[in-house]
């Protein structure tokens, strides 16, 4: 007998073509929150979703798959209590080096600045520094850093590395520090790339000492917008400081329309769209049927699983 799952109608492109395929699972393609609600008090047990709502957490609730790479936005706790578990989209999202790349070379190479020029029909020349011969500082070295690292390789950077656990480190940055020495790597810095996940641990990790540390330089931020303090960044880059930012994601998203950032010419601003691409649902799709097996008990182990706040990559 297939199983019931739920998809959210707030899902990703792709998705419910690929979960429409699959023979084990009876998907229920919901419209709305309430019809998400009303599929799971009829005794639907999974879940795929990035938003969260507190009545979802129905009795026959087993299994929530999200979307997305966070989950600070699930009651970790009550899932513990009520026997759910959560898996993430951890490892889909190896693209978003990409989008990081192209903030960056929009900053340094004055793309954005042409781009706006234009719009207006003004031909005029800019100069814009290389990128060659700087020094990066990758602040998280998950799927996401690592993949941005192993692209930078070529560029004829230094590479420097952030990781809470640089001991478990084995990737391709030759210097990576742990908790304590934040700074130092913001100071040796030229370019900081953010590609840390949101938590409580991370909220504002990148304040106005570590701006003020990282000076005359440029920040991308594809990891989660609470790891930077917005107001401190935006005073950085108004005081001439900081150089410039790229910015996928915000404290506050939408954007509000009042944000300074939206008029500062030292920004780029993309709407929380790096990890978008076409093939983000196979992706997904992929790490999902690993999942279901586990949850079918045909395997031991799930993919991207979250315990106690902890992600925890069994597979």
């Amino acid at each position: 007998m297939a199983i019931r799952a739920v998809l959210h109608p707030a899902s990703v492109t792709g998705l419910a073509a690929e979960l429409r395929q699959m023979s084990d699972i009876e998907l229920i393609e919901a419209a709305s929150n309430e019809e998400v609600t009303a599929a799971l008090s009829d005794g639907a047990s999974i879940l795929l979703t990035y938003t969260w709502r507190d009545n979802f957490l129905t009795p026959s609730l087993r299994w929530i798959q999200g979307v997305g790479a966070g989950y600070e936005q699930y009651p970790l706790d009550q899932f513990e209590q009520a026997d759910v578990t959560l898996t993430t989209a951890t490892g889909v999202h190896v693209v978003v080096a990409e989008a990081a790349f192209g903030l960056l070379l929009a900053l340094t190479r004055r793309i954005a600045d042409a781009v706006r020029a234009a719009q207006q029909h003004e031909w005029v020349i800019r100069e814009g520094p290389e990128i060659a011969g700087s020094t990066i500082g990758v602040i998280g070295l998950g799927t996401i850093g690592e993949a941005f690292a192993k692209r930078a390789q070529g560029w004829e950077v230094e590479l420097l590395g952030y990781k809470r656990n640089p001991d478990t480190y084995s990737g391709v940055v030759e210097r990576v520090f742990g908790p304590g020495s934040l700074l130092d790597v913001c100071e040796m810095a030229d370019i900081l790339v953010i590609t840390m996940p949101g938590s409580e641990e991370t909220t504002h990790m990148i304040g106005a000492k570590e701006l003020a540390a990282l000076g005359a330089g440029r920040l991308i931020n594809v990891g989660r917008g609470s790891v930077v303090d917005e107001q401190a960044l935006i005073e950085a880059l108004t005081n001439g400081a900081l150089l410039g930012a790229g910015l996928d994601v915000f404290e506050v998203e939408p954007l509000p329309a009042d944000s300074p950032l939206w008029d500062m010419p030292n920004v780029v601003i993309t709407p929380h769209t790096a990890g978008d691409t076409p093939r983000y649902g196979e992706r997904l799709a992929h790490i999902f049927r690993q999942n279901l097996r586990a949850f079918q008990g045909e395997d031991t182990a799930w993919v991207n699983r979250v315990v106690a706040g902890v992600r925890r990559d069994e597979s």
